[in-house]
């Protein structure tokens, strides 16, 4: 936003105003650097109980790349089986529907 001064007292004055505002920001911002440095005496091992307690149970972030790996396989093969399984009753009703009364109409033409 662009500020129209109509005389230097109204800029030095805005100028004032500005210097004032940044003050108060590097006051608050060297108050903020110093605020971590008193809680730097945590203990490492509460910081990672407390991360632990949040990080799923599961081989997929295990440090072996077998167990990884497998695990990995393991997510597909179930993924592949749910879709193979819907995919083939889809299949299997289609196939009754079309070879069934095919095969219908066979058996009663017979007679």
């Amino acid at each position: 936003m662009l500020q129209q001064f109509k005389n230097m007292n109204e800029l030095t004055g805005y100028l004032e105003a500005l210097e004032e505002r940044v003050k108060k920001l590097e006051e608050e911002n060297g108050k903020l650097r110093e605020a971590p440095l008193n809680r730097a005496n945590v203990d490492g091992n509460v910081i990672a109980k407390y991360v632990a307690r949040y990080i799923p149970q599961t081989n997929l972030i295990n440090r072996n790349f077998l167990k990884r790996a497998f695990t990995v396989w393991g997510h597909f093969f179930v993924a592949n089986l749910i879709i193979g399984i819907t995919v083939g009753i889809a299949y299997a009703c289609l196939m009754m529907m079309f070879f069934g009364s095919l095969f219908g109409n066979l058996i009663q033409s017979s007679r």
